[in-house]
């Protein structure tokens, strides 16, 4: 049996513009590991930091998206990701209960995961790798999605979803999210209680 390798990830917080392209045909573990990337193009879901709850949740439904990129208004530079999971979580209502805000009151901005806390994948390295390695590195990162970047010109050219990849393979993944902070940790905990 093939021994799957985790690949290097690279800190996001110096990286700003999303680049292009997407793709589709049958997957295995050993199949290259861009063919479970979803390439960014300029139809990609991007949100607002103060964009509602709400509507963010309806558009990313309606888009059959599971996460979505939050920017800035001026330049369009990458701020985070938010993603499906983390807008239907008891993370939302947490947040609001120890914020004293009402539900309808929290952004994504309040609820995204900031790109200094974010990892990636250099392009380079995915070309390289197949999709058995993408997943090792998901695992061990404790990470469900991450995004992928081209270091020369730091930008973000695509994203993978450990999701996405389960649907592919048709195969379940399960991928044990890392704390980074206190708040993260009592989400994870929380996440645990909703899946018993």
């Amino acid at each position: 049996m093939y021994q799957y390798q985790e690949l290097k990830t690279l800190s996001l917080s110096q990286y700003g513009s999303v680049a292009a392209s997407s793709q589709s045909e049958s997957v295995n573990l050993d199949s290259p590991a861009r063919l479970v990337v979803d390439f960014l193009s300029q139809q990609s879901l991007t949100l607002r930091p103060d964009a509602a709850i709400d509507a963010a949740l309806a558009a990313m439904r309606r888009g059959h998206l599971r996460a979505a990129l939050v920017t800035d208004r001026e330049a369009g530079d990458l701020l985070g990701i938010v993603t499906l999971a983390d807008l239907e979580s008891r993370k939302v209502l947490s947040l609001a209960t120890s914020s004293g805000l009402a539900r309808k009151d929290l952004t994504i901005g309040d609820l995204m995961t900031p790109k200094a806390e974010l990892k990636g994948i250099a392009l380079s390295a995915i070309e390289a790798s197949c999709v058995g390695d993408l997943l090792q590195t998901l695992k061990h990162e404790g990470q469900s999605q991450m995004l992928i970047v081209e270091p020369d010109t730091q930008r973000i050219c695509g994203l993978v979803s450990a999701s996405d990849i389960t649907r592919r393979l048709q195969v379940p993944v399960e991928i044990t999210q890392r704390a980074t902070s206190f708040r993260a940790l009592v989400d994870v905990i929380s996440a645990g209680r909703d899946l018993a």
